[in-house]
């Protein structure tokens, strides 16, 4: 009681060593960033602004430009609809024509060609008969498209086309097309290939869509003077053209639509 008694005296003498009417006895006015920047004048008012609503400013700017960049990307970014490799073609090739080919196929299609594409690529040359580290990679790199599913039409020179479907990374085409579309091409641009054995007969047992050991339509040789190919002008004269789909394809409706279309270019141009 005697300390609580101290305390209250203390806080009286505190008390009254004050003006009634100090600072600390009054009621504080609490204005408003409006209200507070009303009262300045000049350089004062815009180091308030600044001080007071710029960073609030600059959060709301960079909230609304994050939320416009995801929308535009929304809005703008287009998926892969179809995925082709053409080897050792040329990166030229007929742009223009081949822009509007591809949009025109998606639309006919059912696929929105300003939200899907598709992609050809035809940077990757390699050699088939080299074994120099740029041609390994290049072919690790292939290898690596086809396990990835990021191949849906193949179009190669002969000799690579060939070496690829001997090592089981081609369909059947008989086992895509009908017996009559088949019949209706020329037996010389049928390719029949015997796919290779693997050494790995637990691999062999454990793969039901192995082609080992078999002969199987691997793929179409294409006309370079004539066709769809043409048209496209991915390769030089002189090239001996085959496509195929792979075995590893993934858009693959869409890839036998188009390589149905090829086939009847072939046949137009046999007419």
């Amino acid at each position: 009681m005697e300390e609580l008694h101290n305390h209250t005296e203390n806080a009286e003498k505190f008390k009254g060593a004050l003006d009634e009417n100090a600072s600390i006895y009054q009621q504080r006015e609490v204005k408003s960033g409006r209200e507070q920047m009303a009262a300045l004048h000049g350089k004062e008012k815009r180091e308030f602004f600044g001080e007071y609503y710029g960073k609030k400013l600059l959060a709301a700017v960079v909230i609304v430009a994050v939320g416009l960049y995801f929308i535009y990307n929304y809005v703008t970014t287009q998926e892969t609809a179809l995925n082709i490799l053409a080897v050792n073609a040329s990166e030229e090739g007929n742009e223009e024509y081949e822009e509007t080919y591809f949009s025109d196929f998606l639309e006919e299609n059912g696929v929105d060609s300003s939200r899907y594409v598709v992609s050809a690529n035809r940077s990757v040359n390699v050699d088939a008969n080299s074994e120099d580290s740029f041609n390994t990679s290049s072919v690790e790199t292939i290898v690596t498209l086809f396990t990835a599913q990021e191949v849906d039409l193949f179009f190669a020179d002969n000799d690579f086309f060939l070496s690829m479907a001997a090592l089981d990374y081609m369909e059947n085409l008989e086992d895509c097309l009908t017996e009559e579309e088949i019949a209706a091409l020329n037996e010389d641009d049928l390719v029949y290939v015997t796919v290779q054995e693997s050494d790995d007969e637990y691999e062999m047992e454990e793969d039901p869509d192995s082609n080992a050991g078999k002969k199987i339509l691997a793929g179409i040789r294409l006309s370079r003077e004539e066709g769809w190919l043409k048209e496209m002008n991915w390769y030089p004269d002189g090239i001996d053209v085959i496509v195929g789909i792979p075995l590893s394809v993934k858009n693959e409706d869409l890839a036998l639509t188009m390589f149905r279309e090829i086939l009847a270019y072939m046949e137009t141009s046999h007419q």
